[in-house]
């Protein structure tokens, strides 16, 4: 429960939110909450009204796109080479934190594109999956090696290898790869102690596959973006973040 915004407050009732025993003095809260001084600036009393020893942050969480997979020459296919992508997620140092969709959540991680289902003349279906931060790989054009997903359309998948198209030398058609699917997203709160350490996880992109003719491009890595006080805290790769 927050402290009050007006009336009297005491060093006691600092305590009791924030946690000490038998306080003598405003030094040891530096840093307690947002608003209330660092080491090394005075404090007052008045520096925590309205503060509160609980805080609450939201959370996007991107897994890892899927790998696009391969293309081939005058036929098809029916596996799956490329990989998934891996798990984004988030976790906690406060065991009595509580969250709008679970503690400790995740992005999960994009399905890999197959090889060889894909008609030469059909172009969307080779190209990696979309995610809110960009457009997934390009499909490779028939005879062409399919596209990694660019860096910052985070969690995109990769996009699949070319096919082969029929003409009079060559009788048979060959079939394209598939683009590799978009990791899942996952957005919510938690409200944990104030002073709580975040860690985020970044999940890889899964790699292309490279056995047929035309190679398929790799998935983007995930994300995770922490909000609290109105900052964003971006994570593109993996590292850890306290909020107070």
């Amino acid at each position: 429960m927050a402290l009050p915004t007006s009336g009297p407050l005491s060093i006691a009732q600092i305590e009791g939110e924030f946690g000490g025993s038998g306080a003598k003095s405003l030094s040891e809260y530096y840093s307690a909450a947002s608003g209330v001084p660092s080491v090394g600036n005075p404090l007052s009393i008045s520096d925590f009204r309205g503060t509160s020893n609980v805080i609450t942050f939201s959370y996007e969480i991107i897994g890892g796109g899927g790998g696009g997979g391969y293309g081939l020459e005058d036929h098809g296919a029916t596996t799956t080479t490329a990989s998934r992508g891996d798990n984004s997620y988030i976790s906690v140092n406060d065991n009595n934190a509580t969250g709008s969709r679970g503690i400790n959540p995740y992005g999960s991680r994009g399905n890999a594109g197959r090889d060889g289902v894909i008609a030469f003349n059909d172009g969307d279906a080779r190209d990696g999956e979309d995610t809110v931060y960009g457009a997934g790989g390009e499909g490779g054009n028939n005879g062409a090696n399919g596209s990694a997903a660019p860096a910052t359309s985070y969690g995109a998948g990769g996009g699949g290898g070319g096919g082969d198209q029929a003409d009079f030398l060559d009788k048979s058609a060959g079939n394209a790869g598939e683009g590799g699917f978009a990791g899942g997203r996952n957005t919510g709160t938690i409200t944990a102690v104030s002073g709580v350490t975040v860690t985020a996880t970044i999940g890889a992109g899964g790699a292309g596959s490279t056995g047929g003719n035309y190679s398929g491009g790799a998935g983007a890595s995930g994300f995770v973006r922490i909000t609290y006080n109105g900052q964003n805290y971006d994570f593109a790769s993996s590292g850890t973040v306290t909020l107070n």
